[in-house]
């Protein structure tokens, strides 16, 4: 089974900009790893299938991109984020806690054409969000409010990374069962 990387600090957007592509990219090889007849298999007990996973994952970067992108009257409306920003450690990735069994898959027909277009949209979500940071300054990326929780857009795109790691590893112990 293939390991998913772990987050860390960036300093610079170029660091950012490798970060958001390398964990995308070993989300989509986690994901090319899984058998095709896993792929749209029901989980047990309920759960999302390894497909709506990997879609959640590419809404996530598209979606929490968009913010990043918008115009910055729009961003400076939210105000200023924390003074002081969690650190990734401290970044809660989800808003269910408490679930440890996370059960398994059951195996269903194959679709690996479906499979491999999600994986490309894997990457290029993770490109479009790249484009979004980059229309930030570093200034900006520190000191304009994310979508919640008072977090920097930095913190915010720290978050949407754990987030997606999130996901991506209860599939992970979903096959690991």
């Amino acid at each position: 089974m293939k390991t998913l990387p772990i987050l860390y600090p960036c300093k610079t957007k170029e660091e950012l900009f490798k970060q958001v592509l390398d964990v995308n990219q070993a989300i989509a090889d986690f994901y090319k790893s899984i058998p095709d007849d896993i792929f749209s298999g029901k989980a047990i007990p309920d759960g999302w299938t390894v497909r709506r996973n990997m879609k959640h994952v590419i809404s996530t970067n598209a979606n929490f991109g968009m913010w990043i992108g918008f115009p910055l009257f729009i961003l400076k409306l939210r105000g200023k984020p924390k003074a002081k920003q969690p650190t990734i450690e401290q970044l809660d990735p989800t808003n269910r806690h408490g679930i440890t069994n996370y059960g398994k898959y059951e195996k269903s027909n194959p679709n690996p054409k479906e499979k491999e277009k999600l994986l490309l949209l894997i990457r290029s979500s993770a490109e479009k969000l790249n484009r979004q940071i980059a229309k930030r300054s570093e200034e900006e990326l520190d000191t304009l409010s994310g979508l919640f929780g008072g977090m920097s857009l930095r913190t915010f795109c720290y978050f949407l990374l754990k987030h997606n790691l999130h996901h991506t590893n209860v599939v992970r112990l979903r096959l690991e069962e």
